[in-house]
This record gives structure tokens, C-alpha cells and sequence, in this order.
């Protein structure tokens, strides 16, 4: 099977081939636009002329009565080049910056053909643009064999965007005179709009598109990166097609089956030293048995005991780690509910509060070990347990409360270590190993939660987090 040569391209020249096909896109597109609706060309006119054609058409507007100038104007076949209005007042054509080279050359020139005094004359230029939607204009003094475009639109071609003309009547009214238009002036808007929509839409549409073939796989490598840290489970990576990701996704796919083969085989190897501790145990107790000083026996028969609950309790949790349970949807709200309802049978004062019902996809008998550790800890420490869940979008809130001294800040991580048991609240006569807490730790961070010890105005309480697992 061939590998299209798209596949085989590293993440540098895709970025250039992007770069340069959305360049061809843009300048394509504008070039279509610019065959439907073309710009408005030039409209090169000679001095001399206009300033004749400006007296003309003041002559005709004179000549006949007011009602008729339009129609008589539209006859003289001026409207060709030109187009004629009037205005009964005079329009304002003034401009803070003062008249500019080509106004007063063509004042000057209309006030010498048409003998009229300069506040009879008015003129007003609007300057060139290269996007034009009307008629661009250019007066010469005469008429060249031959002119460029450069030479046409430089500085002192005398070029621009709209030329007006006003003329004062006999009667007061004025002649306004400007070029005609050689298009449809709203077409050509039309054309810049969409100019303008088609390039963003080509780079919009070129960007997303890279950038979702980008931050794809990065999505992909952070959800098996946090199935990894959740579940401790190998996630292969596949179906990477940029060679830079393919490389990475190889790395981490190894990466995850070394871990997961180191990890188990530490938990096998102290799951068997565990497990063999029993039978010197065993025969310690026999031993012991044969102690004739009661109190000494005593004393080793207790040791004793509590090296059994510890390899007992460690067996248990290295089991669990090297044969984790799948993750089911599971409602949390009826799992707290059923262990508050156990303790409570067995006389313990522990209450819930929350919702009846709290889905989210979990290992239940992990999560129910580490709450039954938690609540147990409560009750031994602190008499009474409060149990409070809440449900929110994101994940579930758990609240361990009871009313015992609590853990101190500076001790937070010392409690969540293994078979560390805190002298100030933790003592022989309540038992335990000292792993209920890293059991219950081991159990939140497993599931890609967070479990805190907090100090409050009502008194002390573990908090647990637990997110909803990504798709």
C-alpha cells in the first residue's frame, strides 16, 4: 500500500504549503472578482475641454427657463463624458486643508474661459484610490501619444478619485458638473465586500483546518496520557499521519507499556514478600506461645498481630493494583448511601446528606474500600461522621466531616503516607496499619480526582474530588 506523499510531509512544509495555497486562494478570488465586476476605468480629460464643455453647459442652463435645463442639457450630447445637476444653493465644497494643486489649476482655467468671478466658481477633487468604485478622473493640459498607468496615477498626473464642478446661474441657482460613470457605483462596492469576506473566508478556512490537524492529536496524546495517570492502563496511540506526532506516539506508546510493565512488577514482587512474610509470622506466633513471662508474650502476640493486619492489609491493596477492576457507570449517591447505612447498623453515628442519585463512571469496589476507610477513620477519630455529596457538571464534591482534633496542615503528608500512624490522635489502642488514608488516596488519584484535608470554622473534614472521566 502506497503512503500518499501528504502523509510523509513533516509539520514544516505543510505549514509552507498552507501558506502558499491560501495566498493562490486569496489572490485567485480576487482576480475572479475582478473579471465579473471590473473597476471603473479612467476618464482622461483635456483641460481646455472641460473648461469648454463647463462653458457650454452653462450657456444651455442659461437659455432656457429653469424647469427646462435638465432635459436641454441631457440633448447638447455633453452627458457623455459629463453629468449636469443644479442645486439652488450653493454646495459645500471647501476643505480645511485649502484647495489642492489640480482645484486651483482647474478654477483658474474655468474663470479665464467662462469670465466669471472666483466665488461663481467652485471646485472639489476627492483623492485617487487603487480600490475605486466610481470613475477615476485625469486632467491633463494635453492629450500625450502615449501614457502608462504609472505615469497616469503619480503625483503630478493630476489624478483623481472625483472631480465636481459648480457654477454659479444668472438666477442665483447653481450648475453642478461632474464625470459620468462608466458602471453600476454599487457594483464595484459589491465587488471590495466580497473581496474582502473571501479572504478571510480562505484564511479562516485554510487556518482551521491545519490547526484542527494539529490540535487533534494532541487531544488524542492528552486523553490516553490521562486514561494513563486514571486507570494506570496502556492506551496505544494510532493513526497518526504528521511523522513528528507519529515519532511522539511510538515514544509514548512505549513509554506507557514499560511503566505498566515496571509497575506490576514491583506490586508482584511485594505482593510475594508479603505474601511469604506469613509463614515466619506464623511460626513466630508458635514461638511465642512458649514465652513463660505473660506480659512479654503478650507484647509479641500484639506485635505480631499487627505485622499480619499489615501484610493482610498490603496483600489486598497489591492485589487490587495488579488486578484493577474495569470502570462501570455507577451511581456514587447510592454507593455513600449503602455504606453510611452499614455503619449505622453496626451503631456507628454516621449520616448522609445529598442527592438520592449520582451517576459517574468509576471502580466501585475501589471507590467503596477508600470511603469505608475514610468513615471508618472518622468514627474512630472523631466519634461522628457527616457524609455530603454534591453533583455538579464537572464531577462530584464528597465531605467526610466528624468532630475529632482533625490532622494538622504541616502533617497532611505525612497522614496520607504508608503505615504512618500520627501519635497526637492516632494510637495503638484504636489498631489499624496506617494505610487506610493512602489506600483512599491511591483510590482518588486513581480515579483523576484530588482528596484534601481541610481546617474550617465547623471543624475538620476530607474533601473528595472526583471529575467525570473524558470521552
Amino acid at each position: 500500500m502506497k503512503i500518499p506523499i501528504w502523509s510523509r510531509l513533516r509539520l514544516a512544509p505543510r505549514l509552507a504549503i498552507l501558506i502558499v495555497a491560501t495566498t493562490l486562494a486569496v489572490q485567485s478570488q480576487g482576480a475572479f472578482l475582478y473579471y465579473i465586476f471590473p473597476p471603473p476605468g479612467y476618464l482622461i480629460v483635456d483641460q481646455a475641454w472641460l473648461a469648454e464643455a463647463a462653458r457650454d453647459a452653462r450657456n444651455i442652463a442659461e437659455a432656457v427657463p429653469a424647469g427646462d435645463r435638465l432635459p436641454a442639457l441631457t440633448g447638447s450630447g455633453l452627458t457623455k463624458w459629463l453629468t449636469f445637476d443644479v442645486a439652488p444653493e450653493a454646495p459645500n465644497y471647501s476643505r480645511e486643508d485649502g484647495p489642492t494643486r489640480l482645484e486651483r489649476e482647474v478654477k483658474t482655467s474655468l474663470i479665464g474661459k467662462l469670465g466669471l468671478a472666483a466665488p461663481d466658481v467652485m471646485v472639489k477633487t476627492e483623492d485617487f484610490e487603487e480600490q475605486a468604485v466610481k470613475t477615476n478622473v485625469a486632467v491633463i493640459t494635453e492629450i500625450p501619444t502615449a501614457m502608462d498607468t504609472e505615469t497616469l496615477v503619480s503625483r503630478d498626473s493630476l489624478v483623481v478619485a472625483d472631480l465636481r464642478i459648480a457654477l454659479r446661474l444668472k438666477d442665483g441657482s447653481w450648475l453642478l458638473i461632474g464625470p459620468s460613470e462608466t458602471g453600476v457605483s454599487s457594483l464595484h462596492y459589491l465587488r471590495n465586500i466580497l473581496d474582502l469576506i473571501g479572504a478571510l473566508f480562505f484564511v479562516a478556512a485554510f487556518s482551521i483546518w491545519m490547526a484542527r490537524s494539529i490540535v487533534k492529536p494532541l487531544t488524542q496524546l492528552a486523553t490516553a496520557a490521562e486514561r494513563l495517570g486514571r486507570e494506570r492502563e496502556p492506551t496505544p496511540i494510532s493513526g497518526m499521519k504528521l511523522p513528528e506526532y507519529a515519532a511522539i506516539a511510538t515514544t509514548f506508546n512505549e513509554m506507557q507499556t514499560r511503566l505498566k510493565k515496571f509497575v506490576d512488577e514491583r506490586m508482584q514482587m511485594l505482593a510475594a514478600i508479603s505474601h511469604d512474610l506469613r509463614t515466619p509470622l506464623t511460626r513466630l506466633r508458635l514461638y511465642a506461645e512458649c514465652v513463660k513471662d505473660e506480659q512479654q508474650r503478650a507484647q509479641i502476640l500484639s506485635d505480631i498481630s499487627d505485622m499480619e493486619t499489615m501484610v493482610s492489609t498490603s496483600l489486598t491493596f497489591m492485589s487490587d493494583e495488579i488486578h484493577r477492576e474495569p470502570y462501570n457507570a455507577v451511581d456514587i449517591a447510592s454507593l455513600i448511601i449503602s455504606i453510611t447505612d452499614n455503619f449505622a447498623d453496626e451503631g456507628r453515628n454516621v449520616t448522609y446528606t445529598g442527592p438520592d442519585h449520582a451517576q459517574l463512571s468509576c471502580r466501585p469496589v475501589a471507590l467503596r474500600r477508600a470511603f469505608t476507610n475514610l468513615i471508618d477513620n472518622g468514627c474512630k477519630y472523631g466519634g461522628e461522621v457527616s457524609v455530603s455529596l454534591l453533583d455538579a457538571s464537572s464531577g462530584l464534591v464528597i465531605d467526610f466531616r466528624d468532630n475529632g482534633p482533625g490532622i494538622p496542615a504541616d502533617q497532611a503528608e505525612r497522614a496520607f503516607a504508608p503505615f504512618q500512624r500520627l501519635e497526637a490522635s492516632r494510637n495503638r489502642e484504636t489498631g489499624g496499619t496506617g494505610l487506610g488514608l493512602t489506600i483512599a488516596r491511591d483510590v482518588i488519584l486513581g480515579h483523576g480526582g484530588d482528596i484534601k484535608l481541610i481546617h474550617d470554622a465547623q471543624g475538620f473534614r476530607v474533601r473528595v474530588e472526583l471529575p467525570r472521566p473524558r470521552e
